[in-house]
């Protein structure tokens, strides 16, 4: 296992105020102002005549790009070479991404709308959703995620949901129809069936590897529906292991949410909650926010970017790069879990900033106005909001 204390790179690519990141092989493409920059080995390269207005990256091969933007999508190569514009209005909240190696999906709020590779337009269905957050493709089925806002007794809450629903590369199908309980969607549930599973949450990124889907979630509180298998509301999946994994002595602050769904029977196996705890000399310590980021799989490991309030376990006397971690503004924290969740590989931190990216090769952080991450020479450099690369 590769060190994410000491990763093979680690440097200031002074790419400013990035918006976003997709990987293409060995680079990894950053969004900004600017355009579109790819970065391979910490050397950044400017494509020329990229869209500065870019909010999202899909790599269709080593030579080609799909961006969302404001007005569509729009099909560049590396060269700078506009290939085709598909004119259809996104809303700020806005994503893309190549599935299956065939089908372009891009979400504008709670609207999925799909093309080929060449973005001629196949199908599109409107989802009467608060918000889609993310979606995945396998084997003729749309995996897709979000949360509706809803109300039980007059109090608000916010419900997750996976729905899984066919695909056939013309029509986006209903949730199906198959025996067993609740076979199109996970979660999703009545709030009239609640009782105590009031906590607010949301569904926010999913990533497929093998025969398994790795779900990232956030939770407003302890009672929440990920309590359970995401089918009924008494069966339990969650992973406890220590005060980091224990909703106990929590309130509303954020906390991540892990699961893993077995795609052949459409099942949550089990989950895992990474909160933080601020340091108490008694009791688990009042908890602290964690917001979730990325999610990855390399099919062992788990790779989870958050970013954390004070403190991730053992915050203070962690080293990056051979020096101690900053004095904490808002962390940028790496979770790294085996990929049946039940125990917590690492969860460190490089320090301050806000996590664009991470998986077992690539990291990529947006840095806050005063960079005070350890360079190679160990050098804090003063920037304004920036992006540095990590390369494990």
């Amino acid at each position: 296992m590769f060190s994410y204390s000491s990763p093979a790179i680690a440097t200031y690519l002074n790419i400013a105020s990035p918006r976003a990141a997709c990987v293409n092989g060995s680079k990894v493409a950053v969004l900004n102002s600017e355009g579109v920059w790819e970065v391979e080995n910490g050397v950044k390269k400017l494509i020329p005549n990229s869209y500065h207005d870019a909010r999202d990256c899909a790599a269709i091969d080593g030579k080609t790009y799909v961006l969302a933007v404001p007005t569509g999508l729009v099909k560049i190569k590396t060269d700078g070479t506009t290939q085709k514009i598909v004119n259809s209005v996104a809303k700020s909240r806005t994503r893309v991404k190549f599935l299956g190696n065939k089908w372009v999906v891009h979400q504008s709020v709670n609207t999925l709308s799909i093309y080929d590779t060449n973005l001629n337009f196949k199908a599109k269905k409107d989802y009467q959703v608060t918000e889609v957050t993310d979606f995945e493709y396998k084997d003729n089925y749309l995996y897709i995620s979000g949360f509706q806002q809803q109300k039980r007794s007059g109090i608000p809450v916010q419900i997750a949901f996976l729905y899984r629903v066919g695909f056939d590369g013309t029509s986006i199908f209903k949730l199906p129809n198959l025996p067993g309980n609740n076979q199109g969607k996970l979660w999703g549930y009545n709030p009239t069936s609640l009782v105590d599973n009031m906590a607010d949450t949301r569904l926010n990124r999913l990533y497929i590897s093998g025969d398994k889907l790795y779900v990232l979630g956030s939770v407003y509180g302890g009672n929440s529906i990920y309590r359970w298998n995401g089918k009924d509301l008494f069966t339990q999946t969650l992973i406890t292991t220590d005060k980091y994994t224990n909703a106990a002595q929590t309130r509303d602050e954020t906390k991540v949410y892990t699961g893993v769904i077995d795609l052949t029977s459409f099942t949550v196996e089990r989950g895992q909650l990474s909160l933080t705890r601020l340091p108490s000399t008694g009791g688990l310590g009042d908890s602290n926010s964690n917001f979730p980021k990325t999610i990855y799989s390399d099919g062992t490991d788990i790779f989870v970017g958050s970013n954390a309030a004070y403190a991730i376990p053992n915050r203070d006397s962690q080293i990056f790069l051979g020096k101690p971690i900053a004095p904490y503004r808002g962390d940028a924290s790496f979770l790294i879990f085996p990929n049946n969740l039940k125990t917590r590989k690492a969860w460190v931190t490089p320090g301050n900033g806000e996590v664009l990216l991470f998986n077992n090769k690539f990291a990529l952080i947006k840095t806050g106005n005063v960079n005070d991450l350890p360079t190679n020479s160990g050098t804090a450099q003063i920037l304004p909001t920036n992006t540095y690369f990590i390369k494990f």
